[in-house]
């Protein structure tokens, strides 16, 4: 019988030192660490739907921003901007004694698991989708210090300015905060570094000129306590040499042709030709711009203005090409009147290079005026001096209004010439 008892008692000390041993270590346990000790510690009857501090209190996070990518859209007028988040905050729930769990200092839990800030982007482009931010894991240490790092990809929505395309600079804005708690309970704060640009996807369009951020606080009718924010200031500039070979070079032959134009004869029919040309590449570009750009732009491009203002240019140049070749062309029996003769044989005739101007076989207007003056017209002149005189006037008459439409496409060379260098300085970036 005390045999029987002393066994007993040998059994109950080695199920208590059992106990003991299971007790101070995990890896008893068939697939039990030390990490699955403490997460299932730190877990138990943890709800993470409640702010992890104490009514009152304030959780501050942390937030830096690293951008990787961005993307814009002028149809639409949306930029989107792709990168990491940092976001760290603390949380008290989740502070272990490291030297009761191994040694343990950190430990990773996935984001559906704990408490996070609902952090959201106001000026979403998808305002039925709020969930901007990959599904990673966070890294919390034993201090209660919570840290996550997802992926994010922020679409928002930007006033385009498109005055200078193809050579402008856009800015656009994130707005970040929190959704339903204010300032006295969620306190936004810009990381010491602020953001951060790491292009991993280089954009060969657009390359980001300048990023920063800035801190608000803001006030509402409804209530008393602030309501914090961040806002990120992204400016990108468009990098454009391939437009320098598709607009800018075909608007300065453009400018060249109609200029050209006004130096062809009076009397060739090649003139409205050029300008029938210039005005269908004006056309198809016109149609170009209306694709690339969207309609109800904040601004019109200055090149639009440029090819629109061409466009009303060479019209007007195809009118007066018209003007010219008629009276090139056209047998006139009525001279050109009195005043504009003389000035055309005056200084405005000199000024324009008209005294260097010959149609006719080396006969200048000034030396047939001379010979039909010397014309001796006698009583007994026959038929056919009379014919002779007759063909001499009509051919006299015929040369005055040739050099009328060269005055005409001289002066209209002039003239294009001043107002493209107008438009020119007007719409040049």
């Amino acid at each position: 019988m005390k045999s029987f008892s002393a066994f007993l008692i040998i059994l109950i000390v080695i199920n208590i030192s059992l106990l003991f041993v299971n007790c101070d270590s995990p890896t008893t346990k068939r697939n039990s660490t030390w990490t699955d000790t403490l997460k299932r510690d730190l877990l138990v009857d943890y709800d993470k739907f409640v702010r992890p501090v104490d009514h009152g209190s304030t959780t501050k996070v942390h937030i830096f921003l690293t951008v990787k990518h961005v993307d814009v859209d002028e149809q639409k007028g949306i930029m989107s901007v792709f990168g990491w988040i940092k976001m760290q905050w603390q949380d008290d729930k989740l502070i272990w004694n490291a030297t009761e769990y191994g040694n343990l200092n950190s430990i990773h839990l996935a984001d559906h698991e704990i408490w996070q800030p609902d952090i959201t982007l106001y000026n979403s482009a998808l305002g039925n989708t709020i969930d901007h931010y990959a599904n990673t894991l966070t890294i919390v240490s034993n201090s209660g210090t919570v840290m996550w790092v997802p992926p994010f990809q922020f679409q928002v929505f930007c006033e385009f300015d498109l005055r200078l395309w193809p050579f402008d600079t856009q800015t656009c804005e994130i707005w970040l905060g929190s959704w339903v708690y204010n300032g006295l309970e969620i306190d936004l704060e810009i990381s010491d570094y602020g953001t951060e640009i790491d292009m991993f996807i280089p954009n060969h369009e657009w390359k980001i000129k300048n990023i920063t951020a800035s801190r608000n606080s803001t006030y509402y009718d409804c209530c008393a306590e602030p309501y914090v924010s961040n806002t990120y200031t992204i400016t990108v500039m468009r990098q454009s040499p391939i437009y320098k070979t598709m607009v800018v070079t075909p608007a300065t032959c453009v400018i060249l042709m109609t200029l050209a134009a006004f130096w062809l004869p009076p009397q060739s029919g090649e003139k409205i030709v050029l300008n029938g040309i210039n005005i269908i590449m004006i056309g198809v570009f016109m149609m170009y711009f209306g694709y690339q750009l969207p309609v109800m732009a904040l601004h019109t491009p200055l090149v639009v203005l440029f090819y629109s203002s061409s466009l009303y240019l060479v019209s007007i140049a195809m009118i007066v090409a018209v003007i010219v070749n008629y009276c090139a062309n056209s047998k006139h029996n009525i001279k050109v009147p009195w005043a504009v003769k003389n000035l055309l044989d005056g200084w405005l005739g000199s000024i324009l290079g008209l005294c260097h101007v010959n149609y006719s076989k080396g006969q200048t207007s000034q030396q047939r005026d001379a010979e039909l003056r010397d014309q001796p017209f006698e009583d007994n002149s026959t038929a056919d001096d009379r014919q002779m005189i007759s063909n001499l006037t009509k051919s006299s008459i015929q040369h005055d209004w040739l050099i009328l439409a060269t005055a005409i496409d001289r002066i209209c060379f002039l003239s294009y010439c001043l107002v493209f260098i107008i438009l020119a300085a007007m719409y040049s970036v």
